[in-house]
């Protein structure tokens, strides 16, 4: 008696733990809302990439394996139908390193983000995000060119079905809507991207749909300030998100293709013809304090 007793126990608690394969999910999720604050880790490679640059016949062929490392904390202050409207984050690492091989003779670069280390306040209005430093006084020269590239916090609902769907659902969305692939540093986006809702996983204690995303976008290099050259960019990936269910947040994400860069870029204080082109990849997770 007492064995059935727990088997009948434990049948019916797992019972409604246990979801069906017919059961539909809201991928949107709830909107964000006032005083949530998500912390950020984001690493992306571009890695043994064949670059050339120059001017007219001069030029000069190299490889280069580029790696952005990127931190911030991010609070949410104002909410107006589930889009974030103004916001405060605290930058707290943003790092480049390059190291390019011309022959067999390496040579490393870091450079840190004239913002890491400041508080950036956001504010949207009109659809357009203006960024401030907040209790820093004067932006540098630099730190303005920085802000200038920054964007805010996108509503992110248009890349998913308004209504539930199941498991193995599929469609298609506009890549100019896929802000965690092309972040604030591209500016007219274009192509198609397809995506695919995988299975529900856990991650940690939060329950995610995992979506699949494939696809080619391509775009122009955000200028940050007045006449700079815009390189066109070629992206092809493939990312893996893993969104919460709860919150809709993406706690974890990862995405992997090639990139190619090319046109005139600026260099210091001289404008010169540039190519990159190599194997991207980047990894980041999320999380709700």
């Amino acid at each position: 008696m007492r064995a059935t007793l727990w088997a009948v126990t434990a049948a019916v608690l797992f019972a409604g733990a246990v979801r069906s394969a017919d059961d539909a999910y809201d991928l949107r999720g709830p909107a964000p809302k006032v005083k949530q604050v998500l912390r950020s880790k984001v690493t992306v490679t571009v890695a043994d990439a064949d670059v050339t640059a120059g001017m007219g016949d001069q030029k000069m062929s190299a490889k280069q394996t580029i790696t952005t490392t990127s931190e911030e904390e991010e609070t949410i202050l104002e909410v107006k139908e589930r889009e974030v409207t103004k916001s405060r984050t605290k930058v707290i690492a943003d790092r480049v390193r390059t190291v390019t091989d011309f022959g067999g003779n390496k040579e490393t670069e870091d450079e840190t983000n004239d913002l890491q280390g400041e508080t950036v306040a956001s504010v949207k209005k009109e659809g357009k995000w203006t960024h401030k430093l907040e209790d820093a006084g004067d932006p540098t020269d630099e730190q303005k060119k920085e802000l200038a590239k920054r964007d805010g916090p996108e509503s992110d609902d248009d890349l998913f079905p308004a209504e539930k769907v199941k498991v193995g659902h599929e469609w298609a969305v506009d890549a100019a809507k896929a802000r965690s692939l092309t972040g604030g540093q591209m500016i007219d986006v274009k192509g198609k991207l397809k995506q695919k809702f995988l299975r529900v996983e856990k991650v940690g204690d939060e329950e995610c749909a995992v979506i699949e995303t494939s696809g080619t976008i391509t775009a122009k290099m955000k200028p940050s300030e007045k006449d700079e050259p815009t390189p066109d960019v070629t992206l092809k990936v493939t990312a893996t998100g893993w969104r919460s269910l709860a919150t809709g947040v993406e706690v974890k994400g990862k995405f992997a293709g090639t990139i190619r860069m090319a046109g005139k870029q600026k260099l210091d204080d001289a404008v010169v013809e540039m190519t990159l082109e190599g194997k991207i990849a980047g990894e980041g997770t999320t999380t709700l304090k």
